[in-house]
């Protein structure tokens, strides 16, 4: 049974980030522990270049899949399945895939290291929705050439609250003799772990000896090379999972919290807020539904819903069923974030509705011109942080959520 999943991933492709993968995958494995890899990346899988798969398949049997055994180490890798066919899919396909891959999977694994797919988009985040129960944190692996992929890959771990376990800089430098040329420019992986304030595993040089290795598939790195991977492993066999029990029993308290919100929100705008000026500032006319969807964490299920309509510049809750013209989808953290101002972002902002939207906390729908509607809500929102009597009714509420 899995107790722990890391996610090695880069900011940019072309770093060596399934080097590390693979090499924490097998350095975990010498140390006696049930392992597993899972090489994320379906359109551009590239972890059977450096093990020794031969002919070892991936098996079904009755809708459960097996992953194939190489040495002792379980791995999942789709050319097990489709050869080295290109593979093209949506968002959606791939998280019920990876989805499919973890749970439908007879996984024996202890630790399952994840080689994700280059970037920092949809794909992590799926991720580590997926394997938010055991998830141990991220290794983020970079290269001195690409310091700005780098930086946003950690504001947005830091932004989205996830666990970082380390950095590892590879490609650092080539050795000559006694000589260090920096190909790639200076090393970078010190300044980023205390600017962002992550440990700093390691650096791998550039060398033929590790090309070689690759090439005779055997990629476990030894002596000095082998360095930041054993400090990774370590930090990996001292961290801990995030515990699901916790979040199970808060969930009632949260829905009762979010109804109560609702309610005082409503209030708060129509006795604070001028909603006939924000009318005519987004030519948005009323008469029509506002749909508002709070989700929990993982924009996966609807902890409470709410439908509004404004009329003679008011905004009322309305129950029954009705043609949704406008939707916003958001998390209670974004509204609590966005009211309060209590989170600061990596850049030295607070953060604000704009951010929710930019880091997928919050989703607007609306069909042509009723799009509007929803941005007219925002705007909606927007202006109640500035308004402190409606603050004073809501911020109690929000300060427990």
């Amino acid at each position: 049974m899995i107790k722990g999943a890391v996610l090695v991933l880069s900011g940019k492709g072309g770093v060596g980030k399934t080097l590390v993968a693979v090499n924490i995958a097998l350095q975990l494995k010498e140390k006696g522990f049930k392992t597993g890899l899972l090489d994320a990346d379906f359109s551009a899988s590239n972890t059977g270049f450096f093990l020794p798969v031969k002919d070892e398949q991936m098996r079904m049997e009755r809708e459960i899949l097996y992953p194939a055994n190489i040495d002792g180490l379980e791995y999942f890798s789709m050319p097990l399945f489709l050869g080295e066919k290109s593979v093209s899919m949506t968002g959606d396909q791939y998280s019920q895939l990876l989805k499919d891959a973890v749970t439908a999977a007879e996984w024996q694994a202890e630790y399952l290291i994840v080689d994700c797919p280059a970037g920092y988009s949809d794909e992590l985040k799926t991720a580590a929705r997926i394997f938010s129960d055991v998830l141990l944190g991220s290794i983020i692996v970079t290269q001195p050439a690409h310091k700005l992929d780098t930086e946003r890959a950690l504001r947005l771990h830091k932004d989205l609250e996830m666990p970082i376990l380390g950095l590892i800089e590879n490609m650092s430098f080539l050795k000559v003799g006694k000589v260090e040329w920096k190909i790639f420019g200076e090393s970078v992986v010190e300044t980023l772990g205390e600017e962002f304030e992550v440990p700093v595993f390691g650096k791998i040089p550039l060398s033929m000896k590790i090309r070689k290795q690759i090439e005779q598939k055997d990629p476990l790195l030894k002596d000095v090379y082998a360095e930041p991977i054993i400090k990774a492993v370590n930090a990996i066999l001292n961290a801990k999972p995030q515990k699901p029990g916790f979040i199970a029993r808060m969930k009632k308290f949260l829905s009762t919290q979010l109804t109560k919100f609702v309610v005082e929100l409503t209030v708060a705008i129509n006795q604070e807020i001028s909603i006939p000026q924000i009318q005519q500032t987004f030519g948005y006319p009323g008469g029509t539904i506002i749909r508002l969807n709070i989700y929990d964490e993982d924009m996966e299920t609807i902890i409470t819903q709410t439908d509004w309509i404004i009329n003679e510049g008011k905004l009322t809750a309305v129950e029954g069923e009705y043609h949704i013209d406008s939707q916003i989808d958001i998390t209670p953290k974004a509204f609590k974030w966005a009211f309060l101002g209590d989170k600061i972002l990596t850049n030295g902002c607070p953060y604000t509705f704009q951010d929710a939207l930019r880091l997928g906390q919050m989703r607007i729908y609306g069909e042509r011109v009723m799009v509007r509607g929803a941005f007219f809500m925002q705007q909606v929102f927007q202006d109640l942080t500035q308004n402190s009597k409606a603050m004073d009714r809501i911020r109690p509420i929000l300060k427990v959520l």
